[in-house]
């Protein structure tokens, strides 16, 4: 396994760019210019900025964000008028590349792209390690929700100095045409001139209270609260590279299942409930959203939620020879399973064929523990439909 934070920033930043270039997750981006590479600026600025998109007529022509359009003009002149430069900080976009409508136009990236995008939006962050993260529109401002949950809404919060992250972040109103109608020029040119302050101000704490060893030691203890599930999820995706998350939980509890069935014991020590499709670990969704960006990253491919093994892991799984051999076991007999061959597998395990049981009896079962504290279900008393 590749430990990516073992490279200097300037080769983690290189196997990013490399790794985008190669990036065919979007369907409507497939045939445009993916927008990251030296040109987004200095790769140890203090300072990042987040805009929506690349331009049709800017960054998708140029490969430069924020510049060759009227956008970008209007950005070098904000950026001017407080005496920065792109030599001072580092663009990037929410979405890599330049989403278009039907009529050819800019579009609006959509939510899939978003997401798809996310996890080089978060490996860029983690690399730049900017002590401030400059928003430029309500998109990329949500984008950073995607990452890390805000509740923080452009227009309450434009000029404001917020905490994301442990980091500081400081929203402001996208430089294009259309926004000015929202939030005009002079306007804009205050918001900046409102920033260089709040910059500044930062700079000096930081040289006073050391944030970035502060933020290293804080990102450092969130790996000890790692748990089975994490391991498992890791090790699976070790393994297999890439699995729709309707395949990934049905693995998860057949390597469960089997583990009880042996030993008396899971490997997770995971509650699965019963959902429509069958098992379901509620805390998986977490344990995914610990790993996204690192170990692993969730995408959508066709509209499927897709996990994919990721380029930087923090941690080797610590599992012991009994547990590898049960998640050996279940990957050699069901890695060729599509997602329903291993629903039928999963079905027919002891647990489900009770639930089935119970089902037909019309008794009631959806969000019932198939299996809870290294025990299957066992038939009581259900109520009726």
């Amino acid at each position: 396994m590749i430990d990516f934070n073992s490279f200097n920033k300037d080769r983690r930043m290189q196997e990013l760019w490399r790794s985008v270039q190669s990036c065919t997750l979007c369907e409507r981006l497939n045939c445009r210019n993916k927008v990251l590479s030296e040109f987004n600026g200095n790769i140890s600025a203090k300072v990042m900025f987040i805009a929506e998109a690349p331009g049709r007529l800017g960054a998708d022509r140029t490969l430069i964000p924020l510049y060759g359009d009227k956008t970008g003009s209007n950005f070098e002149k904000l950026l001017g008028n407080i005496g920065w430069n792109r030599n001072d900080v580092f663009i990037t976009n929410a979405v890599l590349c330049n989403p278009r409508n039907e009529d050819g136009n800019n579009g609006t990236p959509t939510r899939e792209e978003l997401f798809n995008c996310s996890a080089y939006l978060e490996m860029t962050i983690d690399i730049v390690n900017p002590e401030v993260i400059v928003t430029l529109g309500k998109t990329a401002l949500d984008a950073l929700k995607l990452i890390t949950p805000h509740a923080y809404g452009l227009k309450d919060s434009v000029g404001r100095l917020l905490p994301w992250n442990n980091r500081v972040l400081v929203p402001l109103y996208h430089p294009g045409p259309r926004a000015m109608v929202h939030r005009a020029f002079p306007k804009q040119t205050a918001d900046f001139i409102r920033l260089d302050k709040i910059v500044k101000k930062v700079r000096v704490l930081a040289s006073k209270q050391n944030t970035r060893n502060i933020r290293n030691v804080l990102s450092s203890a969130k790996m000890t609260k790692l748990k089975p599930l994490h391991y498992v999820v890791s090790s699976l995706l070790d393994y297999l590279g890439e699995v729709s998350y309707f395949k990934l939980t049905k693995l998860v509890f057949l390597i469960d299942y089997t583990a009880i069935q042996r030993y008396g014991q899971s490997i997770t020590g995971e509650t699965y409930l019963r959902l429509q499709d069958g098992p379901w670990p509620p805390q998986l969704p977490r344990a995914i959203k610990d790993l996204h960006g690192k170990e692993i990253y969730q995408h959508f491919k066709s509209g499927t939620s897709q996990i994919q093994k990721g380029p930087s892991p923090r941690f080797k799984p610590e599992l012991g020879e009994k547990e590898l051999e049960v998640i050996w076991e279940v990957l050699n007999r069901y890695k060729a399973y599509n997602n329903a061959e291993i629903k039928t597998a999963v079905y027919r395990t002891t647990p489900m064929k009770n639930i089935l049981r119970e089902e037909a009896k019309g008794k009631k079962t959806i969000n019932i523990p198939i299996i809870h504290k290294n025990t299957f279900f066992v038939p009581n008393n259900l109520g009726h439909e």
